[in-house]
């Protein structure tokens, strides 16, 4: 006879897969309008001004705009809470940020496309800190990185879909703008029509607190990593102009995500691990930029390779949110320490364009600083916590305090345990054997324990 499945675990498990499905849309959605938003923008810069001026203008400057963005959104959350749960505010913002994509996409005066592209970059950072909450409050620890992963793997190909259209000219031209406006209404009726749930469960890095030095040092962990891979992972603008997709190198940006978000929920361990091997690959880039024909295969690569630096950034702060309800605001700080490495990576590689052996000794002391620093946040997080060894006296208190097992209990459990019968702990105690059976009863309901047996073995599991 097969058994019958419990309804309240069924209702729980489509909760669980209607909550992340709505979460992962969401994400995927801010994503694809933000980031095609973003690159609509360079490209226009790029019709107006010099390709060299457009690399520090935008992966420079407009990244540190991001970051402002999202910090600005983690200190209004840090000073009210509340602020999470206004759905108003989310609309908002999203509602500013396509208001300022426009201009930014369609004037052709320089100074005014850069005030508006920077406003934009502001608001892309504030709507990233939206719905990274949403991902770090929503989708329980053991969902995350695949939610999270899914959702930019999801919105990074469809990027590449949009840009084929108009003979692979859409994000090239004003028309981009009606797709934006009609995928910005759906992200808005779609947080509208959103039920609030309850959030997720706090988490724990195996048993650890997590303190502010602790914060600090991951944050320095993702600004390095970040650092490092931009550094490495640097083109100039004129690639772009001499034949490189952008959007088609994102489309292999989705097989790294997806690859991370596995890897990254079935162990955290193994997904922090993976993303620093991912390192490895600036030393490859900048040691083969040079050779002819090779360009288009280092974009790819180093996009794949990318997803796992971008689901461990994201995901750990994510986590981190998650240890204590007054920690909330850092949930989105993953990307803004990140956004801050790939501005300055880039500035880096910007600077030192074509000084391939100094690039590689930069890269190379970034790599050993981030190994280090990213060793001691491993240890910090990551590594078990040694308990002191308890002895019988100590775990049969700390059971007895556990299942608020009374005085005239507490002497039943001690004969229990010595292997006396119910007439042994009668005579022992001066008490009827039906007296016996109440406490046994009392005591076993208590621990959550079917007979004798399964307490004993509870008990020595203390």
């Amino acid at each position: 006879m097969k058994p019958t499945a419990n309804p309240d675990t069924f209702i729980k498990t489509h909760t669980t897969l209607k909550t992340n499905l709505q979460c992962s849309v969401i994400i995927a959605l801010c994503f694809l309008w933000t980031s095609t938003g973003y690159l609509s923008w360079m490209y226009h810069l790029l019709d107006i001004t010099e390709a060299s001026s457009v690399d520090w203008l935008t992966e420079v400057v407009g990244y540190l705009f991001q970051a402002a963005g999202i910090l600005i959104f983690g200190l209004l959350v840090k000073r009210k809470a509340a602020f999470l749960e206004k759905k108003s505010a989310f609309v908002a913002a999203i509602a500013a940020d396509f208001v300022f994509i426009i201009p930014s996409v369609l004037i052709n005066d320089l100074t005014a496309t850069l005030v508006f592209g920077y406003l934009m970059n502001l608001l892309h950072g504030i709507v990233a800190g939206f719905y990274l909450s949403l991902l770090a409050t929503q989708v329980e620890q053991k969902y995350r990185s695949v939610v999270f992963g899914g959702a930019y793997a999801a919105s990074s190909i469809a990027s590449w879909l949009l840009s084929l259209l108009n003979s692979s000219n859409l994000l090239k031209s004003g028309y981009s703008l009606i797709i934006y406006g009609i995928f910005v209404c759906i992200t808005i009726g779609l947080i509208i029509a959103r039920k609030e749930t309850v959030p997720t469960e706090s988490v724990s890095f195996t048993g650890k607190s997590i303190s502010a030095g602790t914060i600090a040092l991951a944050g320095l962990t993702v600004a390095l990593v970040s650092l490092t891979r931009g550094i490495g992972f640097f083109f100039p603008m004129a690639d772009i102009s001499s034949g490189i997709s952008l959007e088609f190198s994102r489309a292999f940006y989705a097989i790294g995500l997806i690859l991370a978000g596995i890897v990254g929920d079935r162990s955290r361990k193994y997904g922090a691990v993976s993303c620093l091997a991912a390192l490895f690959f600036p030393f490859a880039m900048i040691a083969l930029s040079s050779e002819v024909g090779i360009s288009v295969v280092l974009w790819i690569l180093g996009y794949c390779l990318f997803g796992f630096l971008s689901v461990f950034r994201v995901v750990l702060f994510s986590d981190i949110a998650r240890t204590n309800s007054n920690l909330l605001y850092v949930a989105g700080f993953g990307l803004m320490f990140g956004r801050v490495g790939d501005a300055v990576g880039n500035l880096t590689g910007i600077m030192l364009n074509g000084q391939t052996v100094l690039l590689v000794a930069i890269s190379a002391v970034c790599f050993v600083a981030t190994f280090i620093i990213f060793f001691l946040l491993y240890n910090k997080l990551y590594m078990p916590v040694t308990q002191p060894q308890q002895t019988k006296e100590e775990r049969l208190s700390a059971f007895i305090q556990k299942h608020e097992i009374s005085s005239r209990e507490t002497e039943v459990l001690n004969l229990i345990i010595e292997g006396a019968s119910n007439g042994e702990i009668s005579a022992k105690l001066f008490i009827s054997e039906n007296t016996v059976k109440f406490h046994v009863r009392n005591i076993l309901k208590k621990t959550g324990c079917a007979n004798r047996t399964e307490l004993l073995a509870a008990l020595n599991q203390q």
